[in-house]
């Protein structure tokens, strides 16, 4: 039964790794807004005022349908059940805020194997290296996603947070550093007001590093 509950938590970390790079792949949406479009404003706090709104401004589009979010209440707060998830809308956009914990009561393979995967992913022409203090992930054209090292309950752990579009961006439309910084202050929020991640106190307060880092 212990290797069942493993292989699912592997599988489920696995899908987290990758299910942001699947979900922005191949959305070529044109959006036209007519003349006189209402700009968009959005708040100084999103997602139940829980992180900076200035990333999520700067990746939804400044005019058309005014914004809007679906948050539950724990977003951002200590909870022990199912991770809430936070969607945000603008312009015929919608993007997805999430975070979550998983355990390996096994192995730490299933830890290293999602760092291995995510740094097969960050290597892809279509997607960057995204690292924040001890943090690993990536970030592609319309997401990005950090992964920490996370140990609970005397187990082996890991926090994921991401960010990804959902729907409506345009083909030439690209902000890789704007899902990056939403995914680092995600990931701040939950390793530290979530999870109490000891690895908390060496995510810096910064944007984080996109990109590979340069030879010395």
């Amino acid at each position: 039964m212990l290797g069942t509950v493993a292989s699912k938590r592997k599988r489920n970390l696995w899908t987290a790794v990758v299910v942001a790079l699947v979900a922005a792949a191949g959305v070529s949406v044109w959006q036209l807004w007519p003349v006189g479009a209402s700009a968009v404003s959005v708040p100084d706090r999103v997602c139940g005022n829980a992180l900076p709104g200035d990333p999520a401004a700067d990746f939804l589009p400044e005019t058309g349908e005014q914004y809007g979010e679906n948050v539950g209440d724990e977003f951002g707060v200590s909870y022990t059940g199912p991770t809430p998830e936070c969607i945000i809308s603008a312009g015929g956009r919608r993007v997805m805020v999430e975070y979550a914990k998983f355990l390996d009561t096994d192995t730490y393979k299933t830890r290293h194997d999602a760092e291995e995967q995510a740094e097969r992913i960050a290597s892809n022409p279509e997607s960057s290296p995204l690292r924040l203090g001890e943090a690993r992930g990536y970030a592609s054209k319309h997401a990005a996603i950090l992964l920490l090292n996370c140990p609970m309950q005397g187990y082996p752990g890991t926090v994921t947070a991401s960010v990804f579009g959902l729907s409506g961006f345009p083909s030439d439309s690209s902000d890789p550093k704007a899902f990056a910084d939403l995914t680092a202050a995600t990931l701040r929020l939950a390793a530290r007001d979530v999870y109490k991640c000891a690895a908390s106190s060496s995510l810096p307060t910064g944007p984080p590093a996109l990109g590979r880092p340069r030879a010395d």
